[in-house]
């Protein structure tokens, strides 16, 4: 029974020793792992700040085009507005020249047949008058 003991001792003191063993791999593999992960940890923030510092000047860029764009864009349509006021004038300066054409056209016509009238009044009576003239030699 002393024998089998000590060969349970021996067991135990092996297994024990073992079991040691791996507790400290354990620990030593969770200790490398930590500073990897430290190691990534700082590379990704040098990675991110990087970027960030390349893409400032990138996003400043980008909202000085989009203010120009806009402005750009509000000056077009402020240039069509003009256009279309500038059109609707023409459109009410060619109705205005056709009222007054028309105008023109009925004074003219007016005009037209009382000289028309009044020349062959005229005609008439220095007809009239020559004949009186004749007549009475």
């Amino acid at each position: 029974m002393a024998d089998h003991m000590w060969w349970a001792i021996i067991l135990v003191s092996v297994c024990f020793f073992i079991l040691l063993l791996g507790i400290l791999s354990a620990i030593g593999v969770l200790i490398y792992t930590v500073f990897e992960i430290r190691k990534a940890a700082a590379a990704l923030n040098a990675t991110l700040k990087s970027t960030e510092e390349r893409l400032n000047p990138v996003l400043v860029e980008t909202e000085q085009f989009l203010r120009s764009v806009r402005k750009i864009t509000d000056d077009v349509g402020a240039a069509t507005d003009a256009a279309r006021n500038i059109a609707e004038s023409g459109n009410e300066i060619v109705s205005n020249l056709k009222a007054i054409s028309g105008l023109l056209n009925a004074l003219g016509e007016g005009l037209s047949l009382r000289a028309f009238g009044i020349k062959a009044g005229v005609k008439t009576a220095l007809d009239v008058l020559i004949d009186q003239i004749k007549n009475r030699r």
